[in-house]
């Protein structure tokens, strides 16, 4: 009898002797009617999701796709046969309604990262925990009713979710005895979670061969908390999560250069097939292409350590994907004359986190001038606060304008390249808005292109710096 290797599991010998040297499992078309079915997953002691977006903070709830991959798991090591698995299956595709309860995030430590079977301490990775007032978390699908009884099985099997430290143990709900759902998918939420596609199973298949994680191939949708009603917009700003890589060269004066590279090289791998969304052409809700310098602080430098993507905030899950499996795909990206090498951040470097650019202020200072879209004279500072408006923000309470920049790292606005040569005045500014604002901040007519990119500062100004100009504002303390 052959052996073979399952997603997750040890080598274990087959259900049945006949089977191929490979699990390799055909969904059945269910033409039949279907029905909800809902089970719940109650955790038994530490809860440590990391959110692949922002490896630093929790996830939580903890996404449909992560439980879908602790079931396909659980009907590996437990040998349930090829009927539960293809019931299993039938969740890709799907996004459930999720009942779960608010949890408080605690400190995050940090994990040595484990490399060719021995642990690497010069890499580490937070391991973020959360505390959650309920440790029952409870999904509902819509599956077909022949599929019921298999994942009912698979559900039954669970020993964790995410890290083998999450003990879980799961149960199915009888029909009526479900809770009622709190998270449900809403194109206006704010709340991003990955769900299951079609073919998921496949991709764990081959991640374990490979003996590695695609860390950026899932679509996340947006969710929404049934309990506060539809999410307002104010003080968020147009953007989703951001998607950073490491690059090896550059710095802050060619941002927007490296910015069009990795635009060159995601859309040299769609093709034609790209998503309007992604190449931007006849479409006013597109991606951003960032590159992201070291600013601010004691250090910056004005080196750039990655490149990204900034989704729009309703961004259509098919150009999600699209995006996330180019960008797998690329190692190299033109700059200049040659190439600059991109790899997936082994790190949480602080620069590539999408919190150093997105937590919530009222003060920020531009790590990138803005390029105003007409000449504005002495009137630069009202001209960035149009800006700032047209690019989907409220209006500012205070600017300061002025071409020398105050983060550390950042250089002159006219040092500093663009794609286009049209002599349109650059400034860089210092802002403030009468309540937080959640970023990124992303201003101007270059912003698809990462210039007029902002940090989040702390600092109080006082209206004097702000109106002559202080040389204080050099080094503004940053919000980390």
């Amino acid at each position: 009898m052959p052996i073979i290797k399952l997603c997750r599991g040890e080598f274990i010998r087959p259900w049945a002797a006949e089977a191929a040297p490979t699990f390799k499992v055909k969904i059945e078309q269910h033409t039949m009617s279907t029905t909800d079915f809902s089970f719940g997953i109650e955790f038994l002691g530490p809860v440590i999701l990391a959110d692949p977006f922002r490896p630093e903070r929790a996830e939580w709830p903890p996404a449909p796709s992560r439980v879908y991959a602790a079931l396909i798991a659980a009907t590996c090591e437990h040998r349930l046969g090829e009927a539960v698995l293809a019931a299993v299956r039938t969740l890709e595709g799907n996004a459930p309604a999720i009942t779960a309860s608010a949890a408080s995030p605690y400190t995050p430590h940090q994990l040595a990262v484990r490399t060719a079977h021995r642990f690497n301490f010069s890499l580490l990775m937070p391991e973020p925990e959360i505390s959650p007032a309920s440790p029952v978390v409870a999904y509902h699908w819509r599956v077909p009713e022949t599929a019921v009884d298999g994942i009912a099985q698979a559900v039954r099997c669970l020993s964790h979710v995410g890290r083998g430290e999450s003990l879980v143990l799961g149960h199915v709900y009888p029909p009526g005895t479900a809770p009622a759902p709190n998270w449900v998918p809403d194109r206006q939420g704010s709340r991003r979670l990955r769900v299951p596609t079609p073919g998921r199973f496949e991709v764990l298949e081959r991640d374990y061969q490979r003996g590695r994680a695609t860390v950026l191939v899932e679509p996340a949708i947006a969710y929404r908390s049934v309990g506060d009603g539809p999410e307002t917009t104010e003080g968020h700003g147009p953007w989703g999560e951001l998607i950073a890589l490491r690059v090896d060269r550059g710095d802050i004066r060619s941002a927007a250069l490296l910015a069009n590279g990795l635009r060159t090289a995601v859309l040299s791998i769609l093709g034609n097939g790209a998503h309007p969304q992604i190449h931007g052409h006849e479409c006013r809700d597109h991606v951003a292409w960032l590159a992201l310098p070291n600013v601010g602080g004691l250090h910056g430098d004005g080196r750039v350590l990655g490149v990204g993507v900034l989704p729009p905030k309703h961004f259509d899950p098919e150009a999600d994907r699209q995006l996330r499996l180019a960008l797998l795909q690329v190692r190299e990206i033109p700059f200049r004359s040659g190439f600059a090498q991109v790899s997936l951040p082994t790190q949480t470097v602080a620069t590539l986190r999408h919190s150093t650019w997105a937590q919530p202020s009222k003060r920020w200072a531009s790590a990138t001038p803005v390029v105003l879209e007409h000449k504005v004279g002495a009137d630069a500072s009202r001209a960035i606060a149009q800006a700032i408006q047209r690019s989907g923000y409220p209006r500012p309470v205070k600017v300061w304008a002025n071409v020398v920049p105050s983060l550390l790292g950042a250089v002159h606005a006219a040092e500093t390249a663009s794609r286009k040569h049209n002599g349109l005045p650059r400034r860089h500014a210092i802002v403030e808005f009468a309540e937080p604002i959640k970023g990124p901040l992303l201003v101007g007519g270059e912003r698809y292109f990462g210039l007029g990119l902002f940090r989040p500062i702390a600092r109080t100004i006082s209206d004097a710096e702000f109106a002559g100009g202080s040389r204080s504002l050099e080094a503004p303390e940053l919000l980390e």
